[in-house]
């Protein structure tokens, strides 16, 4: 339990990810390379655990969580939509949250110099 709950934050990232690709593609056939990428690199970040990568990722995603939550409240101030604005700050407050809690992850890890299990060759 307590090693899923340390990796909530990039299965957070990767339902919110997937969530994006199905429905830019099924909403506007429009295939979204770029939140597949950074997808797919989080999904890796789950087996690898490289404290750099896993720092930057974490940063890169809290600076894409201030921006969504300042866009949230910039159309709650144009619209005036109750219900968009409650589910976007609450989409995106989890995810600042979860952002928040990776960096902070990959900050205190320790840094392993051995080389990864999924690369070994014998």
């Amino acid at each position: 339990m307590k090693k899923l709950l340390g990796t909530f934050p990039e299965f957070y990232y990767i339902g919110l990810g997937a969530f994006t690709i199905i429905n830019d593609y099924y909403a506007n056939s429009y295939n979204n390379y770029v939140a597949l990428l950074i997808t797919w690199l989080v999904f890796l970040q789950i087996f690898y655990k490289h404290k750099v990568l896993g720092l930057v990722y974490g940063n890169m995603l809290t600076l894409f969580s201030v921006y969504m939550l300042v866009n949230v409240f910039e159309n709650y101030r144009e619209t005036g939509s109750v219900m968009h604005f409650v589910s976007g700050t609450v989409l995106f407050g989890i995810a600042f949250i979860a952002a928040i809690g990776m960096v902070y992850k990959y900050a205190v890890a320790e840094t392993k110099f051995n080389e990864n299990e999924l690369t070994i060759t014998y």
